[in-house]
């Protein structure tokens, strides 16, 4: 089924959106938020966006009403949380509390296709500290599709004239080709989820969740960091595994139990001779290990100058060679790294996230029909590689 266009999304209030949903039934309660969810569906959106694009709050009834703290005014979903009496945090002032929220979920069935929503404002409320590990420091691009997707590679125009963007008058423009494969993206299904029992909804309040949600949010990303590190090492089955470069090749000494961290001057003409290959660095990936041993080659040694700095003091020029695709090199952390390697790669160009339109929503259809409150959190993404040429694992062991 192919998706409709955000465009096509008519603004209405949220009366209108929401209606029948706080219906005193609660079958027509649960069989608005069925209708609720296949509308954000035929999108391709979760509810949270869905809300924010099709409820207009100054057209709504006691517009006013849904005004933030600051004055502003409100996104159509944090109306539709307060027309719900659905909190993101404790608001005593509002009376607006999680127990009241549990409440809700209770007494209107059809609401409850919201609870992955305000579980993870929930979340981001009461722990503010990020995953260690992201997936997003890795791609160049994330995009939902509707169906599968081929994977596809690049061949370069064989012109010597790619060196230079010059094109002589009257001489042939040089053009890469992007051929498609019938061999397509690869999808991997992340997501854990807890089930209430009828005593536990009835009994406590839902703030309870939090820390067992916090837990099902970090593993999920985990595993798609994990995902997307398996395809940058080993190639998404088109493009091929990334080549292994050893740091020797570049003048390391690693005798006498010498390591990486004492081998800045190899990295660097590793980092170097990348550039000038048309490949520059900007991302380097790997493990806890491999963090802790480009940390403790920074650490700083306190009275040691170079033989230029010293004569600079005396007035000697100073030479500036900050080069800026060189300067701001990130590295991000994968517990799926190999041990005793670097995956460097210029982010901007290598890996793209396909996100499974869907995946999510149908999740929120069955906390709708199920009796007791089930919180489910999962994504389906596939990975593919956009140029297979940028990748590189330096081996600093060998």
């Amino acid at each position: 089924m192919s998706l409709k266009r955000l465009s096509e999304i008519q603004r209405r209030p949220l009366e209108m959106v929401l209606d029948g949903l706080q219906g005193t039934d609660p079958e027509t309660s649960r069989r608005a938020g069925q209708k609720l969810v296949g509308e954000a569906k035929k999108y391709g959106l979760n509810l949270r966006d869905y809300l924010d694009l099709a409820v207009d709050v100054r057209a709504s009834k006691d517009a006013d009403r849904f005004r933030l703290p600051n004055g502003m005014a409100a996104s159509g979903y944090e109306a539709a949380l307060a027309q719900l009496n659905l909190p993101i945090r404790n608001d005593f002032r509002s009376g607006v509390t999680l127990q009241a929220a549990a409440d809700s979920f209770d007494s209107t069935p059809g609401a409850r296709g919201l609870f992955p929503e305000v579980i993870d404002d929930m979340i981001q409320w009461s722990h503010r500290q990020d995953n260690l590990e992201r997936v997003e420091g890795l791609l160049a691009n994330s995009r939902t599709v509707s169906s599968t997707e081929l994977l596809s590679r690049v061949v370069q125009d064989d012109s010597d004239a790619l060196k230079t963007a010059t094109v002589a008058e009257g001489s042939r423009i040089p053009v890469d080709s992007i051929e498609t494969d019938e061999r397509t993206v690869r999808f991997y299904k992340h997501g854990r989820g807890i089930r209430t029992t009828y005593e536990f909804e009835r009994r406590v309040s839902l703030d309870i969740l939090t820390p067992y949600a916090r837990r099902i949010d970090r593993q999920l990303e985990l595993s798609k960091v994990r995902a997307a590190t398996n395809v940058l090492v080993n190639g998404d089955g088109l493009n091929a595994a990334a080549p292994t470069k050893g740091i020797s090749e570049f003048g390391a000494d690693l005798t006498g139990g010498k390591t990486l961290k004492d081998n800045y001057p190899a990295l660097m003409k590793f980092l170097v001779k990348q550039a000038a290959a048309g490949t520059p660095v900007d991302t380097v990936v790997g493990n806890l290990d491999s963090y802790l041993e480009l940390f403790l080659m920074f650490q700083p040694v306190v009275g040691q100058k170079s033989m230029a700095e010293h004569l600079q003091e005396h007035g000697a020029p100073n030479v500036s060679l900050v080069l800026p695709v060189m300067q701001n090199i990130k590295f991000q952390l994968s517990s799926a790294m190999p041990a005793g390697k670097l995956l460097c790669y210029s982010v901007g160009d290598t890996l793209e996230e396909l996100k499974e339109a869907n995946s999510n929503i149908e999740e929120s259809e069955k906390a709708i029909q199920n009796q007791t409150i089930t919180y489910l959190k999962t994504e389906n993404t596939g990975y593919r590689l956009v140029y297979g040429d940028t990748r590189t694992l330096l081996d600093f062991t060998a």
